[in-house]
């Protein structure tokens, strides 16, 4: 991999790591009730990357079935959530919490998805668009 372009984060204890060259495929808020309860925290972000294009130096994360077809990844020496992953109509989703990252602040979210489910009292100050949960826009500014 070309130390350049290479892109790298993991876990809070550092056991779990991952690293890759891919370029984002998208970055996003997720708003969702089960991103909200796996985080945590109001709203989760994520960064997706092809799967197959990263790799894992460090200890496995460990897959927790959220829903049918639907993995969380996790450390399980710290438990800080590191991914989401499913198969959609035969189509491959694999993304990263941007929390994750080693430099968070290169992959700013350009999306909320399930804004129609945030906390009634949450909401950021861009004016990315806001999708509901078919992923159709419905408001481009903040919601307070």
């Amino acid at each position: 991999m070309d130390e350049m372009k290479k892109i790298t984060g993991g876990c809070l204890c550092g056991a779990v790591r991952y690293e890759t060259t891919a370029a984002p495929l998208w970055t996003f808020y997720c708003h969702c009730e089960s991103c909200r309860r796996h985080s945590g925290g109001p709203v989760v972000m994520f960064v997706g990357f092809p799967i197959d294009e990263v790799h894992w130096p460090g200890d496995e994360r460990v897959l927790y079935e959220s829903s049918p077809g639907v993995f969380r990844g996790f450390c399980r020496k710290c438990g800080s959530s590191i991914t989401y992953e499913r198969v959609s109509g035969g189509k491959e989703m694999f993304e990263v919490h941007i929390g994750t990252l080693d430099a968070p602040d290169d992959f700013p979210p350009k999306k909320h998805w399930y804004h129609n489910e945030r906390i009634s009292w949450f909401d950021t100050t861009d004016h990315e668009v806001r999708l509901d949960a078919d992923g159709k826009p419905y408001r481009y500014d903040p919601a307070v």
